[in-house]
């Protein structure tokens, strides 16, 4: 299987393991997004899309539109928030998302330090360094008008970090590392009582390994 399509399969979704189950891998690199294979940085948003536009958010279709758009699901009817279930976000809330999604609009590269597997620092490619403890200890983030918490934490070989945007909802990262591919895929969804917003199309990027 081409490196890019293993890449692809593993940030849609699908069955494929990068690593042992309870293996705990070294993320350490600099990392550049791969922009075919990876979703529009430019357009990264994490609140609930306009039913009117929904193929102009970059997310729908998949990376490069390649078809690997998993739970994306462009296209969707206007009723699809209301039969969800999803609330509407607070002024509070749209203002933490908006912050992070300028935030990782910075995601071009990624300088990450995990020599120390106790710690997890995220440089991006405005020098804005973030040291997250992955024992799951609560971290305090300031962006531009807010602090928000995060806790990160192992998921099996799967590095997550999740920021607390209200009581009900919260903000997933998930870093995927293929070791044999030197790839690591980025995920990003926003989280509702524990179970993903399906109004909220996730974030995926694809990163190469430069060194």
């Amino acid at each position: 299987m081409k490196p890019a399509m293993l890449a692809l399969l593993i940030a849609g979704g699908l069955a494929i393991s990068a690593a042992p189950a309870a293996a705990q891998v070294d993320f350490s690199g600099t990392w550049t997004l791969d922009r075919e294979l990876s979703a529009d940085l430019t357009k990264a948003t994490f609140e609930p899309q306009q039913a009117q536009t929904p193929r102009n958010t970059g997310f729908s279709g998949g990376f490069g539109g390649r078809g690997f758009g998993g739970r994306s699901g462009g296209g969707r009817p206007s009723s699809g928030e209301s039969r969800s279930g999803n609330g509407a976000l607070t002024v509070d809330e749209r203002a933490r998302l908006h912050e992070i999604a300028e935030y990782v609009k910075g995601f071009t590269s990624l300088v990450i330090d995990h020599t120390d597997h106790s710690t997890f620092t995220v440089t991006d490619a405005q020098g804005r360094s973030r040291l997250f403890p992955t024992d799951g200890t609560k971290t305090q983030h300031a962006f531009a008008t807010s602090t928000i918490d995060s806790t990160t934490r192992w998921d099996g070989p799967h590095m997550v970090t999740v920021y607390t945007i209200s009581p009900t909802r919260d903000l997933v990262f998930t870093y995927i590392l293929v070791p044999a591919t030197k790839q690591m895929a980025l995920r990003i969804r926003l989280d509702e009582s524990g179970r993903q917003r399906t109004d909220v199309p996730e974030l995926r990027l694809v990163y190469r390994l430069a060194h």
